[in-house]
């Protein structure tokens, strides 16, 4: 049986300003769904102290959401791999937190939660693990988008979000970071930046590189400039994009997730897959068009500023992630998506009708995510 749960209430129990941790050790993506939470939960109690436990590769990410006071870094991969790891992580959250919601359903993120010792703790039923958690909620399987999911964790502590938006904020030093970039690519042509995140952990995520060339001449021929974006494991993709797109196309690929943040804030638009840089994008208010493979749009919220292509395949969606290779060996998932297809969705994209958004879906009242746009 779970154990004996407190009264929901994120006020600590002797008076105390509540201290909360919110664990998330996936990907860049969901730290990012994180910020809806963190948003509700200072709305509840602006005094509140809100941190996140995540990876020290998502960390620049995680101090990036508004309202966050604390980063704390759970290298599960690395230092603090296997069950010592795991204790001394645990030693490091015990006796500062009144609250824990757990967002990861891992035994990993289980066994963290029941050594933290924390006086309240909520997460997802999953086999044994759900005895780690004083309120453990079902994982609905009827409802695709993760993001609700997640706002029900706060429901059992009283709190409801008053909208399920993401959000981040740029770094403190965004013009710094513009500037240096601007100056290492000093024959950059003037004209909107379009940011281009052209990897993705998921090789079946990925968009070919050829594609990205032809987006990028494209963009380039309507007074555009296309600025690529990604980590060190896209380099292979950027020396692609270069070998068979515009000449001298503007990149940042290889930089930090904070250079990332700042140059994508300083975009009229964003294009990428079902990738944590697409959904930074997304938080940081960039119209977006999101390209969706082997992945299922319906487990995102999306409003009027994002644009999502699939291609209509029988074989799609196939994976929650996405599989390191296509089951059917013709990834025609985001093969078919073409490049002309993606630059008129950037266009309708940055008309002006398109730039002010519509309202946006609260957790207080059911939520359909908008359908996607299918491509034969």
């Amino acid at each position: 049986m779970p154990l004996n749960p407190p009264a929901p209430t994120i006020a600590a129990p002797d008076g105390r300003t509540p201290r909360v941790a919110i664990l998330q050790t996936a990907f860049v993506g969901d730290v990012v769904f994180a910020s809806p939470l963190v948003e509700a939960l200072k709305t509840r109690n602006p005094a509140a102290h809100v941190a996140l436990v995540v990876r020290p590769a998502q960390a620049e990410v995680a101090a990036c959401i508004p309202g966050v006071d604390e980063v704390v870094a759970f290298d599960k991969r690395g230092a603090d791999r296997g069950l010592l790891g795991l204790w001394r992580t645990a030693r490091r959250l015990r006796g500062r937190f009144d609250i824990l919601l757990s967002l990861h359903r891992s035994s990993r993120s289980g066994l963290l939660a029941f050594f933290s010792g924390i006086p309240l703790r909520v997460g997802f039923r999953r086999g044994p693990w759900r005895l780690a958690y004083h309120r453990a909620e079902p994982w609905d399987e009827a409802q695709p988008a993760h993001l609700l999911q997640y706002l029900r964790l706060l429901e059992t502590i009283g709190v409801v979000a008053p909208t399920a938006r993401l959000r981040l904020r740029p770094p403190d030093d965004r013009l710094r970071r513009i500037e240096a970039f601007r100056i290492r690519h000093r024959n950059l042509p003037d004209g909107p930046w379009v940011g281009l995140c052209i990897g993705s952990v998921w090789l079946t995520k990925r968009w070919p590189a050829v594609y990205f060339s032809s987006l990028a001449g494209m963009l380039r021929q309507r007074g555009l400039q296309p600025v690529l974006l990604g980590g060190p494991d896209e380099r292979g993709i950027e020396a692609e994009i270069r070998s068979t797109g515009p000449a001298e196309i503007a990149s940042d690929v290889g930089g930090s997730l904070s250079d990332a943040a700042a140059l994508l804030s300083n975009c009229s638009a964003a294009v990428g897959g079902d990738t944590g840089l697409a959904h930074m994008a997304r938080a940081l208010d960039v119209p977006t068009v999101m390209l969706f493979g082997p992945t299922d749009p319906r487990a995102h919220l999306f409003d009027r500023r994002t644009r999502v292509l699939t291609a209509r395949v029988k074989c799609r969606p196939c994976s929650r992630h996405g599989p390191r290779r296509c089951p059917e060996r013709h990834h025609d998932c985001m093969r078919l998506i073409s490049p002309q297809e993606v630059a008129e969705a950037l266009l309708q994209l940055l008309a002006p009708r398109a730039q002010t958004p519509r309202a946006l879906p609260t957790a207080t009242a059911p939520v359909t995510p908008s359908g996607p746009e299918t491509r034969p």
